[in-house]
């Protein structure tokens, strides 16, 4: 199987700022090839960061033609839940700024025998995040933002049982290992060190009890 990871921004403002894509292919484990570079003319209408987004697909996909790999089963994934759902069929494409690439890449889609797109949280998305702001660096000299790539480790028992967290946790697109323990589930995750990134984790932690 061959996995590729897009992404997409735009700064220092979106719209009309930067917006630049990266995307990384994987085949067997190892990486294969990574791409990035603009997305839009900067400083225009047209720079958004979900325009970044998609290009960022398309450019894997691309990518995938020009090796003649239409016959192997591939599965492209970003943490753009946008996106991502609209290329699943699950939401629908409102916007005219994005309407002709959506059908830029249903179309290139069409030409695959076995596609798929899925969701991904941002921490299991980190290289190409680097290459899309490497992209960024590229174009306007400035220094890449802070890396998005540091973790932290969180160990928590939740007072329900491991059946219930396991669904709860897949259904909002957490990564975690889930295991029983008296009186509960033990959750261990990785979560970016960010301020908020626990929130929804201890979200689910007192829905459930509260449920219990």
């Amino acid at each position: 199987m061959i996995e590729a990871y897009f992404d997409g921004l735009c700064e220092p403002k979106n719209p009309g700022g930067v917006a630049t894509f990266g995307f990384v292919v994987h085949r067997g484990g190892k990486t294969v090839h990574e791409g990035h570079g603009l997305a839009a003319t900067p400083y225009s209408d047209g720079a958004t960061n979900n325009v970044a987004e998609y290009t960022g697909v398309l450019r894997a996909l691309e990518w995938f033609l020009l090796q003649g790999l239409e016959k192997e089963k591939i599965v492209v994934r970003g943490d753009s839940e946008l996106v991502v759902k609209q290329l699943k069929g699950e939401y629908k494409v409102k916007s005219p700024l994005l309407a002709p690439l959506y059908k830029k890449t249903r179309d290139l889609s069409s030409k695959f025998e076995s596609l798929t797109f899925e969701w991904v949280p941002r921490e299991r998305n980190r290289e190409a995040d680097r290459l899309t702001n490497l992209a960024y660096a590229d174009y306007t000299g400035e220094k890449m933002r802070a890396p998005t790539t540091d973790v932290m480790s969180v160990d928590l028992v939740f007072g329900a049982d491991r059946d219930a967290v396991t669904a709860a946790l897949r259904k909002a697109g957490i990564e975690a290992k889930a295991t029983a323990v008296p009186g509960g589930t033990r959750v261990q995750a990785d979560l970016p060190a960010e301020a908020d990134a626990l929130k929804p984790l201890l979200k689910i932690k007192a829905a459930l009890e509260n449920k219990g």
